[in-house]
């Protein structure tokens, strides 16, 4: 116990009983150019976190920091201290204030620094090193509507990069407050000509797309760089400048009621006219998928296209296929919707019309896309006759049974029949309508199967017809059929397998600068390329499947 007394005594005597901080500058007088290290020592124990520093990018920019931290015990007296050593290099020129700063209980001295200008001749070179271009595709554009931004940084053989902003220098969505970003990346080109020089280029692409209307500031980004000029290195932090955008609310001339859909175009694909329906029956089924590629709109902002349909037909809707495809500097939203219908009755049906309301961000006006209905005739078929009959004759048989029972009411014989009786006639019941729905689940799945081998060689006529036209629209059309018909893959998945094949990919990229507007001029197709490529697709596709082993085939119990 003695002892323990005497090991406390000696730590709390060897514990400094006071702390100092004290706040220097390497330099109290510097050119806009120059850097100044800052230094903070407190003598004492520490506290467990580090200065908040973020007071200083008002005037500065933190170029690096680091700590140090020394513990001694010497002649039995315990020392500590922490040093934080920050390099700032000054954002304008002016007399700037070092702010005083919170550490554990203490808090700092203020201090001030003198920041000079340069030459103009000096500065007029440094700006030729490196410098920022941001080209904006339009300042002004509706809310939800796409603005694309790209920024390049040219660099001079004189300039090494140090760090380009943070997460290299392209925005997060919480960088820009009400408004949806989809960043396009970055990329490093060899060389560019510019102001009669060479230079390096560092590109950034992005589309903001605007939740709100108003004033839209994009979010800027710098460069930390060291350049060599005139036998010196200068320390250089060079920043985007500021763009404000406007941002145009929803037109009063846009239907109430109406779900908004900005586009500088919009193209609906259909596939109801070209469907086999001339044999339908009651109880068959079909498929119809209807896309909708809405240019300089992100995918899920494009509604859902709402059918009536009439008595007799229901629909089974599938979960829709949203994609963002990239054409030149803008952004293509595709939304895929597909919908299994079945008729339950005989007779003659009429899929209406159905109106696509959007605003074009050109024009400025309403625009309306009708999707052509159709109508066609459902027969009876033999499993319908001999369902009636079948009824027919299990209501003979019922008004039998209850004039031979003396009509003693439609549910007297179970009025009269023992509990276990009532148990087993209505387990009877039951497992006779389960069956019943087995069967035409059933023959629902052969039926559509049997349509699907029918129509097959029919579709690939189709597809090579739409491969020979002369529409490059039809081209695409037939491309991304080839795939989903050979490989059955989703339309999204038959773009993303064109734009990975060099051939497709060019061949897709020039038909949709001309479905869109983007380019008068016709792209040549090569159509036995384009087959060759496909051809090639899907080869690769089915050796990577052949390739694949699944669960169900790895696990097979003996």
């Amino acid at each position: 116990m003695v002892k323990k007394l005497v090991a406390t005594a000696f730590l709390v005597a060897s514990i400094p009983i006071f702390a100092e901080v004290t706040v220097s500058l390497s330099q109290t007088e510097i050119s806009e150019i120059e850097r100044v290290s800052l230094t903070i020592r407190l003598e004492g124990i520490p506290p467990r976190d580090d200065p908040d520093f973020s007071a200083l990018e008002d005037d500065f920019d933190i170029l690096s920091q680091m700590s140090e931290t020394d513990q001694r015990l010497v002649n039995n007296q315990y020392t500590s201290s922490k040093t934080w050593t920050l390099v700032l290099k000054p954002k304008k020129v002016a007399e700037l204030k070092i702010p005083s700063f919170a550490i554990g209980n203490f808090t700092s001295e203020e201090l001030s620094i003198k920041v000079v200008p340069i030459s103009e001749e000096l500065a007029e070179k440094l700006d030729q090193e490196v410098f920022w271009v941001t080209t904006v595709d339009r300042k002004e554009q509706y809310v939800h509507g796409g603005i694309h931004v790209e920024r390049k940084l040219y660099y001079s053989n004189n300039v090494s990069l140090v760090r380009i902003g943070r997460r290299g220098g392209l925005p997060a969505p919480q960088d820009v407050e009400d408004a949806h970003i989809v960043n396009l990346g970055n990329q490093n080109d060899d060389w560019a000509p510019r102001n009669g020089r060479s230079y390096r280029v560092y590109t950034q692409e992005f589309v903001i797309f605007a939740e709100k209307s108003g004033t839209l500031s994009l979010p800027q980004t710098s460069v930390t760089a060291n350049i060599d000029l005139d036998n010196r290195s200068v320390a250089a932090v060079v920043r985007t400048e500021p763009h404000d955008l406007t941002i145009l609310p929803r037109p009063e001339e846009y239907p109430s009621g109406i779900p908004w859909l900005p586009a500088s175009n919009v193209v609906i694909t259909d596939d109801l006219g070209e469907l086999d329906l001339s044999d339908l029956v009651v109880g068959d089924s079909f498929s119809r998928r209807i896309t909708i590629e809405a240019l300089d709109s992100i995918s899920t902002g494009i509604p859902e296209i709402e059918v009536e349909l009439p008595q007799g037909m229901r629909s089974y809707p599938t979960t829709p296929n949203f994609n963002n495809e990239r054409l030149g500097n803008k952004i293509i939203g595709t939304r895929s919707d597909e919908q299994a219908f079945v008729v339950t009755q005989a007779g003659e049906f009429t899929i209406p019309d159905t109106e696509l309301v959007w605003w074009n961000t050109n024009t400025k006006q309403v625009e309306r896309s009708i999707i052509p209905g159709r109508t066609f005739v459902v027969g009876a078929g033999s499993a319908a006759n001999a369902s009636g009959n079948s009824n027919n004759s299990g209501r003979s048989n019922s008004r039998q049974i209850q004039g031979a029972s003396g009509l003693e009411g439609s549910d007297g014989i179970f009025q009269r029949s023992p509990f276990w009786v009532i148990v087993l006639a209505s387990t009877a019941i039951a497992l006779w309508v389960v069956s019943i729905g087995v069967v035409g689940v059933r023959a629902w799945i052969l039926n559509r199967r049997r349509k699907r081998d029918i129509t097959t060689s029919d579709e690939d006529v189709k597809v090579e017809t739409l491969l020979k036209s002369n529409s490059s629209r039809d081209v695409k059309e037939g491309m991304l059929r080839w795939l989903t018909l050979k490989l059955e893959v989703s339309r999204v998945g038959a773009i993303l397998l064109l734009q990975k094949h060099p051939t497709t990919a060019t061949a897709l990229r020039g038909v949709n600068d001309h479905q869109y507007g983007t380019t008068s001029k016709a792209t040549k197709l090569d159509r036995n390329e384009i087959k060759r490529a496909l051809r090639e697709i899907e080869r690769e596709v089915q050796q990577q499947r052949a390739h694949t082993t699944t669960f169900w085939q790895f696990y097979q119990p003996t």
